[in-house]
């Protein structure tokens, strides 16, 4: 029998910060100077909860409404993909698990574009170290991704977002969520995530994964 690990890709595996910033100050270039300063701003706000149109109002930035959609237009184009990158613990961390007898590795994300997220874990190296890959289209973000986990029956489901927590608790999965994506600790812990880590190093705890598949 397989035992089920799920992971999302973005601010969970891969970064997603200086994409974010980058986009933004591609866009804001034409209508303003913004300086490292504002962006920062702008994205301790998305990681408090905001999303990316309120937290250019909050920062006092005109035409917000348009940016924040051309922002989402081209988030996903493949000169800004380019800047995404593995964080440091997570191809040794799929790699550890994918060594341990019986475990299944599945990457469960939402984006609009199928062929970047097959880019992306083939250009890192993540196709090698997974079972399989289920994309769903963000503005599903939870239904999605609720349906896939009931599906599945993971053991465990790993993001950085409310999305994949409330995911999680519609489907009865177990959920841990990383401090290092989209979400900061506080807005996390206000939305009811029970636990938080700040990087993947709790899967790389031999009793960790004893708990785990005793209790699967």
């Amino acid at each position: 029998m397989n035992l089920n690990i799920v992971f999302d890709l973005d601010g969970t595996l891969i970064t997603c910060e200086n994409k974010q910033k980058y986009v933004l100050h591609s866009i804001l270039n034409k209508f303003d100077n913004i300086d490292a300063y504002s962006l920062n701003t702008w994205w301790k706000l998305k990681r408090n909860g905001y999303n990316t149109e309120k937290a250019l109002i909050k920062i006092g930035i005109s035409n917000a409404e348009y940016i924040a959609k051309e922002w989402i237009r081209i988030i996903e184009n493949s000169t800004w993909c380019s800047l995404d990158r593995p964080y440091e613990d997570s191809l040794s961390t799929l790699d550890y698990l994918k060594n341990v007898p019986e475990f299944k590795i599945s990457i469960l994300t939402a984006r609009k574009f199928v062929h970047q997220v097959y880019q992306v874990i083939t250009m890192f190296g993540f196709n090698a170290l997974i079972d399989d890959l289920i994309v769903v289209k963000p503005e599903e973000g939870i239904q999605k991704k609720t349906h896939y986990l009931k599906r599945i029956e993971p053991l465990i489901y790993i993001g950085d977002s409310e999305v994949d927590h409330f995911a999680s608790l519609n489907s009865k999965t177990r959920f841990v969520a990383l401090t290092r994506g989209q979400r900061s600790r506080g807005f996390l812990k206000k939305v009811g995530v029970i636990q938080i880590e700040n990087n993947l190093k709790f899967l790389r705890n031999d009793d960790f994964i004893s708990r785990l598949k005793k209790n699967q």
